[in-house]
């Protein structure tokens, strides 16, 4: 018995979907673990070298009450919303809240000791807080697709009389398209990560507590936005075409390698703040500038080499699940 056209293409289809998800999940689990090692052990080996046996009490204390507070509230109205969600159609995939609750846990890691308390003193620490919540964060949380847990998770009265009356205002719907536009996600994401690399801004938010908190959520809500457009789930003409997602990500990724090229490459020592607090845990200025770039440098472009990679891995396994027309099939 000959097979028929329709079986022979779809072996080949099969294949490229399950080798590519196979490919792809293995190189975010390594990236993600091995950076998360990385950082922990240059941080210790560095600060301990110095430090040795008042290291843990230096670095653990200074914790933040209401970072506490809202880290719980947030996993626990994300937890209501998935359960509510439980008893529709699929409600949400465990993979889905595996990355979410990453994402919260990343998030929160970032601002809290000890991160947050060397991030005070080390700008090669501040920049791994920066990846932290520029990169690393908003990337899981948009994998996990938490919009809709956490709009069935809010009281009804707060659904009725603040989320709908904010979702149908106008100007903040167009607030709204021009913030998740390519433009101007790309524009957002790239500017957030310069503004804070001007040496004036950089050293104020090392001695300013409250300027420290604002660039925190700048980098934060930029990368949520950036992130979000790039791994939107949605059909298209709904999400942004494959083609100008690839495109996003490959611009962005090529404008960050420029300055974070410099900062790691130049002589100069760019934070003067950072110069005279690194000198306090042993390290060189320039040393702790260098760091600091290759952190921003290497790990922002794997991330961005990654998230690529999800997109086009989407875009192919989209084409492959859509019905050829005539002319394709007999040009298959």
């Amino acid at each position: 018995m000959i097979p028929s056209e329709n079986a022979e293409l779809a072996v080949p289809k099969r294949h490229l979907i399950g080798f590519g998800r196979r490919q792809i999940v293995t190189l975010v689990v390594l990236f993600f673990l091995g950076d998360w090692l990385g950082a922990g052990i240059a941080i210790y080996f560095v600060v301990a070298s110095k430090h040795g046996q008042i290291l843990q009490g230096e670095i653990f204390s200074g914790w933040v009450w209401w970072l506490v507070v809202l880290t719980v509230l947030v996993v626990l109205w994300y937890g209501r919303g998935v359960r509510r969600l439980a008893g529709g159609r699929g409600g949400v995939s465990a993979a889905n809240q595996v990355f979410v609750y990453l994402g919260i846990f990343t998030a929160f890691a970032a601002v809290a000791p000890p991160i947050d308390t060397l991030a005070r003193d080390l700008y090669f620490v501040h920049q791994v807080q920066h990846m932290l919540l520029h990169m690393v964060a908003p990337l899981l949380l948009a994998l996990g697709v938490p919009l809709a847990p956490l709009i069935a998770g809010l009281p009804d009265p707060l659904r009725r009389r603040l989320l709908k009356p904010l979702v149908r205002n106008r100007a903040l719907r167009r607030v709204w398209r021009v913030l998740v536009h390519p433009l101007g996600a790309s524009l957002l994401f790239v500017f957030a990560l310069y503004f804070w690399q001007i040496p004036h801004f950089m050293d104020l938010i090392a001695l300013n507590d409250s300027f420290d908190e604002f660039a925190h959520v700048t980098m934060l809500i930029s990368g949520l936005f950036f992130w979000w457009m790039l791994l939107d789930p949605r059909a298209i003409p709904n999400a942004v075409s494959y083609p100008t997602r690839l495109a996003a990500v490959t611009l962005t990724m090529f404008a960050c390698i420029l300055g974070d090229a410099y900062i790691a490459l130049t002589h100069r020592e760019l934070y003067p703040v950072y110069a005279r607090l690194s000198l306090a845990w042993g390290i060189s200025p320039h040393l702790d500038q260098t760091l600091g770039g290759l952190i921003t440098w290497i790990d922002g472009s794997m991330t961005e080499v990654i998230a690529g990679l999800i997109v086009f891995h989407r875009w192919v396994q989209d084409e492959s699940l859509r019905p050829l027309s005539r002319r394709r099939r007999a040009a298959r």
